[in-house]
């Protein structure tokens, strides 16, 4: 059975985050059953004007039916994180600060909400049907930068790795495939289908053409120039047959 979503934007939201992309997302893992907005109530209560887990609890609706609520916002919060926990399976992801980097990098910005919507919907699963709290010991995300879905980031810079054609790295599949108790084990064919949805996240045409020509550009020189004299050659033998035709 999919894990079902309750998505909600969090205050106002100017950048340009394709909402539609990710509510019609096809996934075995997840669903999206709702979109809403609710403001944002009140002013941050932090030293560096962040908004402090309790007034984002505050902040946060209902889940109704959903198992999960996923809020995405753009003010800062505690600990400067992109993501945190909450009580009755709740959580807030904010793109403070990483809508630039995803911009500069030409990422778009759902990629960074469809890798959270996979990674709370296996933390869901693992952890038999609900979300642990901040204050809970974990251990699904790890340090390490991987370009893994589970990558911690405690440097923003380090999303890009993770934003753009994502994975589940074998240390995480373990983890998942081998939890200790055995109704929380994700089936290793789901994590081969999440596997495929991933390669799935991913940029542009434009921007994959763009990426390329970056990294192999005496190929690309090549290319242009040979399709350069193809078409002119193609052009000159045009002209030739119809300059013949109307004489």
């Amino acid at each position: 059975m999919k894990v079902k979503i309750k998505l909600i934007i969090l205050g106002h939201f100017s950048h340009s985050l394709n909402i539609d992309k990710v509510k019609k997302w096809q996934s075995e893992l997840f669903e999206i059953t709702e979109v809403d907005r609710h403001n944002i109530v009140g002013d941050s209560d932090g030293l560096n004007w962040e908004f402090l887990d309790e007034n984002i609890e505050n902040q946060l609706p209902i889940r109704g039916n959903a198992d999960i609520l996923v809020a995405v916002t753009n003010v800062p919060i505690q600990a400067n994180y992109f993501a945190r926990r909450f009580t009755d399976n709740r959580v807030c992801v904010s793109y403070n600060s990483i809508a630039e980097i995803l911009s500069y990098n030409d990422i778009p910005l759902e990629n960074l909400l469809l890798r959270v919507l996979y990674s709370v919907s296996f933390v869901f699963r693992r952890y038999g049907n609900r979300m642990p709290l901040m204050n809970e010991q974990t251990n699904f995300s790890h340090d390490e930068t991987r370009g893994c879905i589970f990558d911690m980031d405690g440097l923003k810079t380090d999303i890009i790795y993770s934003t753009y054609k994502p994975q589940l790295c074998s240390s995480c599949i373990h983890s998942l495939t081998n939890n200790p108790i055995a109704n929380n084990r994700i089936a290793n064919n789901l994590i081969g289908k999440v596997q495929l949805e991933l390669k799935k996240i991913d940029k542009g045409l434009y921007y994959q053409i763009a990426d390329w020509i970056k990294n192999n550009p005496i190929s690309a020189i090549i290319i242009s120039s040979l399709t350069a004299i193809v078409l002119g050659t193609i052009g000159s033998v045009v002209a030739s047959f119809i300059y013949e035709k109307i004489q």
